[in-house]
């Protein structure tokens, strides 16, 4: 570290009512500093967004597409100054997403109807499927206290949400940004239920997709080395 990085960090340190004191002298000292992040798609002259709707897949449990645009319009309502739509989600054409993404003649439709400046939208996919086996695992003996490795069945399922979202200027149907988010988790099948599973996957994306239009900031670690 530089001795101008070293006084920089001690000036910000001094400003947060950090003591100097002279017993500090010689000690690293962890600083935590918030660095401004630009939103990573620029948003100039966007105000109202459309969300939705979704390419899907189909689910017994619920319906996937109205609550992915529950929670992204809720997001983009708690965390910007964009005017959210609260129309009911549009439907899409039975195209693939590669050629939704092309169809811009459907968008500049989309954006008149509704008189959107931006689009969001693109595809959502939440599967499960059977991840039971055998596992290892250590067994302690209740009588002799011995350890050892036994393989035993488990009943499991994984869960998978991948999120592709495309991002459509509403003047021309043009796409200006897009990207694609997935998780998965594997569980207990008798301790999981898939509508709660969805939910905490989702949460998960949150950070990701207001990034994409909202500024943020990220915490960093920085140590400062006094004299």
């Amino acid at each position: 570290m530089t001795r101008r990085l070293m006084v920089a960090l001690f000036v910000i340190l001094i400003h947060m009512g950090w003591p100097a004191s002279p017993a500090l002298a010689g000690r690293p000292q962890t600083v935590r500093i918030q660095l401004p992040m630009e939103a990573r798609m620029d948003t100039e002259g966007y105000r109202r967004i459309l969300v939705g709707g979704f390419l899907h897949n189909d689910s017994p449990v619920m319906d996937i597409e109205k609550e992915l645009v529950r929670i992204l319009r809720r997001e983009l309502e708690k965390n910007s100054d964009f005017l959210i739509l609260a129309d009911p989600p549009p439907s899409l054409p039975e195209q693939r997403l590669e050629e939704l993404k092309k169809n811009a003649p459907f968008f500049v439709a989309l954006a008149e109807e509704f008189r959107a400046d931006l689009i969001i939208t693109g595809r959502i996919l939440y599967t499960s499927v059977d991840r039971s086996g055998f596992v290892q695992g250590e067994y302690i003996s209740p009588t002799t206290g011995r350890r050892t490795i036994r393989s035993y069945y488990v009943d499991r399922t994984g869960y998978t949400l991948k999120l592709d979202l495309i991002f459509v200027r509403g003047s021309d149907g043009q796409l200006v940004y897009d990207t694609s988010f997935i998780q998965e988790v594997i569980l207990d099948t008798d301790e999981s239920d898939p509508l709660g599973v969805f939910f905490d996957l989702a949460e998960r994306f949150h950070d990701n997709y207001l990034a994409v239009m909202v500024p943020r900031s990220r915490t960093e670690i920085r140590y400062l080395f006094t004299e």
